[in-house]
């Protein structure tokens, strides 16, 4: 199984790989503000679209002549952040594009690949990882390391990661949920 968790930004996309509940990749987009918002909405999508289009299974002692066999394997789940509704000044407008262009990529996906896609907002990323939905971003990375035990320098790659984590739990792969996390995924499957 094979989940993905996006942290959309401007400044840096996280994004996580989870293959059966391992740490597959781990990677934050970088560019420049220079190159404008279109180019660099662009490059985050085309990123994020690298990652899923080369995620593949290699099929051990398996060949057709001298080539090993590997095929796509697409994720069973991809998980987005939601936008962040109190957000101020010119940058919403820049981030609500990067977030409905990659919606745009998410919905072909799911359209022609039959790949679903999950948006979970920043408060229930934080609820999952900390047991509060206000915590700050250090309290974030600090609480990835101490509940799964994964360390990260940057905290785009830790949300994602929780967001890949949800993703897990959602499709009822998370045994051991803290009564704070299943409450994120009840709300998410709509269930009372």
């Amino acid at each position: 199984m094979i989940v993905v968790g996006i942290d959309p930004s401007l400044t840096g996309t996280g994004i996580i790989v989870l293959r059966n509940g391992e740490l597959g990749k781990a990677l934050t987009t970088k560019n420049e503000p220079k190159l404008g918002t279109i180019e660099r909405v662009r490059r985050i999508y085309e990123q994020i679209n690298n990652v899923i289009e080369n995620l593949s299974t290699c099929y051990v002692n398996a060949y057709i002549g001298d080539k090993r066999m590997i095929r796509w394997e697409p994720p069973s789940l991809i998980v987005i952040e939601g936008f962040s509704y109190g957000s101020k000044g010119r940058g919403v407008f820049d981030i609500a594009y990067l977030g409905w262009r990659i919606r745009e990529e998410l919905e072909r996906y799911r359209t022609e690949d039959d790949i679903p896609w999950l948006e979970v907002s920043p408060s229930q990323v934080k609820q999952f990882a900390t047991g509060k939905g206000n915590a700050n971003k250090e309290i974030v990375l600090q609480q990835v390391y101490k509940r799964w035990g994964v360390e990260f320098n940057d905290n785009n790659q830790a949300d994602a990661y929780v967001l890949a984590q949800i993703g897990r739990a959602y499709l009822s792969e998370m045994d051991n949920l803290t009564d704070f996390q299943q409450k994120v995924i009840r709300a998410l499957r709509k269930e009372t």
